[in-house]
């Protein structure tokens, strides 16, 4: 690949970056896996880690995007890093907000997602 080819890898046709960070088969899927690219909020709040059969519930405080996002999305989208994966890009950090980019065939599902999670 010429040096070109290779900067062009961290870059979406739209000029989107690519997410930080990650390895080359995930910079390829980020960038020829054709799919729509949505911008949500940075998840914070508690989850229920386990409910015990009397009812009662385990849960914790947490800002990782799969445990607020992932069950929905693989209940409703699919796997995570074929149908789906999410990275922050630009600057998603300081702006507090996620990038997830979901394959086209899954499209319909991107704008719930951007609604439910905005």
């Amino acid at each position: 690949m010429s040096k070109f080819e290779i900067n062009g890898l961290y870059t979406l046709p739209n000029g989107i970056h690519l997410p930080c960070g990650l390895n080359f088969r995930d910079k390829l899927w980020w960038r020829h896996m054709p799919g729509v690219v949505i911008n949500v909020q940075w998840p914070d709040g508690w989850v229920v880690l386990r409910e015990a059969p009397d009812g009662s519930k385990v849960s914790t405080r947490s800002a990782d995007p799969n445990d607020h996002y992932r069950p929905w999305m693989e209940a409703n989208i699919g796997q995570q890093k074929w149908d789906w994966d999410w990275g922050m890009a630009g600057d998603d950090v300081s702006a507090n907000r996620l990038t997830i980019k979901i394959r086209r065939k899954h499209q319909d599902c991107a704008i719930i997602a951007k609604l439910m999670w905005s």
